[in-house]
Formats: structure tokens, C-alpha cells, sequence
């Protein structure tokens, strides 16, 4: 219960705070929600985009899929965490939560958690839609350059030239 009050206290952009909290709530529109509501058609992939053959549900999409983990591991050892992947998405928000050593580490932390999820979306919605690719060494890229200039605009930070941050985040935020 902690992390849906938690979640609105970022600086991310309100409308990916507005996406992580339906997705912690399992509200987004996997395909595996839609076909419980019956919107999905017998004739249209079930499959998750990121590894074919397992069904697309948010835990399988945001954690579960081999893609994902290959992004969520990149992302860790970018902020140099170690880490095993737990279970819920709520976990992997508390752990973020809980690495960063004071207030702007912390909210940094929790900006590029929205990035990941925001991206990875993204990626998911352009692979159906427009037949774009699922590769996480990009999606890792993207979410590099997304939440340095959310940092940038929504944090209040020293000057942090790209290659600081994508060298060392952690850096950038303790400035």
C-alpha cells in the first residue's frame, strides 16, 4: 500500500506516474487484459512481443519476459546495483526506493523506474503497431536519454552533460 501513495511523489511526468500506477493495479491493456474483457479477437496474436510464445500479460511484459530482464539488468548495472528480479513490480519500486542514499537519489531513482516502464511500453505499443523491434541494449538507450532530460527539467540538478549520465546517474543526482 505504501508504493501506490509513494508512486504520485515522483517527478516523473504525471501521465507516466498516471501509466506505472494502472499498471502496479494491473489496468493497462496487455492483451491478456483485453481478451479477459473480451476485446481481444480470436484471430488477432495473444503472444508477448518481446519473446514469442508466451502469453502477454503485464507481470510476463514489465518483468517475466527474457527481454525485459536482459533490459532490467542493464538498467541495474547502469546504476550499479546488484540485484535479483523479484516477483512483483511493486518490489523492484521498493528496492529502487531503498538503494538511493538520500532525497535527489531517490527521486532520480524513481524517474528513471518510470522511464523503464514508460519505454518499455512504448517499444511494446511501436512492435504491434507500426512493426517496430524489441531490443533491449535500445530500450536501455532510450531510457537513458529519457530520464536524463525528465532529471534535467523536473529535478532542479547541477549541469550534467549526457555521456556523465550515462556513465554514472548517481553522480549526476548527488550533485
Amino acid at each position: 500500500v505504501l508504493v501506490f501513495d509513494q508512486i504520485w511523489g515522483s517527478p516523473a511526468p504525471s501521465k507516466v506516474i498516471a501509466f506505472s500506477w494502472q499498471l502496479l493495479y494491473d489496468r493497462i491493456p496487455t492483451r491478456a487484459n483485453l481478451e479477459v474483457r473480451g476485446l481481444l479477437g480470436t484471430d488477432l496474436p495473444w503472444e508477448c512481443v518481446g519473446c514469442v510464445g508466451s502469453a502477454e500479460s503485464s507481470i510476463h511484459l514489465f518483468l517475466r519476459c527474457p527481454s525485459a530482464m536482459m533490459m532490467w539488468y542493464e538498467v541495474f548495472r547502469w546504476l550499479g546495483v546488484v540485484i535479483v528480479i523479484p516477483p512483483p513490480l511493486f518490489l523492484l519500486f521498493e528496492v529502487l526506493r531503498g538503494f538511493a542514499r538520500n532525497v535527489k537519489l531517490r527521486q532520480g531513482f524513481l524517474i528513471i523506474w518510470h522511464a523503464t516502464l514508460w519505454c518499455l511500453w512504448k517499444v511494446r505499443n511501436n512492435s504491434i503497431f507500426a512493426n517496430g523491434s524489441f531490443v533491449p541494449k535500445i530500450i536501455v538507450d532510450e531510457i537513458k536519454v529519457m530520464s536524463w532530460k525528465w532529471c534535467l527539467t523536473r529535478m532542479n540538478l547541477s549541469p550534467c552533460l549526457f555521456y556523465e549520465w550515462t556513465w554514472d546517474p548517481g553522480d549526476c543526482l548527488q550533485r
